[in-house]
């Protein structure tokens, strides 16, 4: 049993633990421990970005690139690494 509370500082675990999982995969593992939204596109050509709530309210954008959450923060974006 994995308990999501905040993707961003968790992003390390859930990526290990949804590795090698489609994109429709993983959303669909977030829906289970969350609210997930997709952004609607406004070009074809634009990222399929979402919108994620956990459990207890802890908010942020992302969109999926292989593996990795690439995070959407103010004027910037960001992946969670192993150092």
């Amino acid at each position: 049993m994995f308990t999501l509370l905040d993707l961003p500082s968790q992003a390390i675990a859930v990526q290990d633990l949804l590795r090698g999982r489609s994109a429709e995969e993983t959303i669909d593992w977030l829906k289970a421990h969350g609210t997930i939204k997709q952004i609607r596109k406004t070009t074809k050509d634009e990222r399929q970005t979402y919108f994620f709530v956990s459990s207890v309210g802890r908010e942020c954008a992302f969109f999926i690139e292989g593996d990795d959450f690439v995070f959407i923060g103010d004027n910037t974006t960001y992946v969670v690494r192993e150092e």
